[in-house]
């Protein structure tokens, strides 16, 4: 179990847009990735050209599209389950737990998140993600189907900057300096 759940009752549920931003900086991290897996794809689709499993192999699907949508729900089903969270996640603070207090999810209620929840979730334009916006304790569709929930990792002290006490203190006078004694002006031009 990571040992930074949030302790008993003291979580913050994360909001809509900062799912969505650690949602959208995920994506990038896997499209990157899944860049590598396209170029290792292409070498071995050139072998499997004219063969049965070069065509769409279930429904409108091709073995390409099994192997990405695999390698892109590898990244999200096992950042969560071994860290709690994904790399997105982890950049805005933010945490997957269980709805039982304190628990960590299974990897059951991680896999079932992460694939049919979030299919579910997007099936009806995207509507299962919008109500993590309506929703007093933040849960999206696939939160509430797996009984997860995204919080804050840990809380940050934050302390408010008041403007009648935001001016710097006043600045002391400086003390007085001892006058400095006539210098013979003519002495020094007779050095140089």
């Amino acid at each position: 179990m990571p040992s930074n759940l949030p302790k008993g009752n003291e979580y913050t549920p994360a909001g809509f847009f900062v799912r969505l931003f650690a949602y959208f900086i995920d994506h990038l991290i896997v499209g990157f990735g899944l860049l590598f897996v396209r170029m290792f794809y292409a070498g071995i689709a050139a072998l499997i050209a004219d063969t049965p499993i070069s065509g769409n192999v279930l429904f409108n699907f091709t073995l390409k599209d099994i192997v990405l949508y695999l390698f892109g729900a590898l990244y999200f089903v096992l950042m969560t389950y071994y860290t709690g969270t994904t790399l997105g996640k982890k950049l805005m603070n933010l945490q997957v737990i269980s709805a039982e207090k304190g628990k960590k999810p299974s990897f059951m209620d991680i896999l079932f998140r992460e694939t049919i929840g979030r299919f579910l979730s997007s099936v009806i334009l995207y509507i299962g993600y919008f109500m993590i916006g309506v929703d007093k304790e933040k849960k999206g569709l696939h939160d509430t189907l797996s009984d997860t929930r995204v919080v804050y990792a840990r809380k940050v002290k934050v302390i408010p900057v008041y403007p009648q006490y935001a001016a710097a203190p006043p600045v002391p006078p400086a003390p007085p300096v001892a006058p400095m004694p006539p210098t013979n002006n003519n002495e020094i031009k007779k050095e140089l």
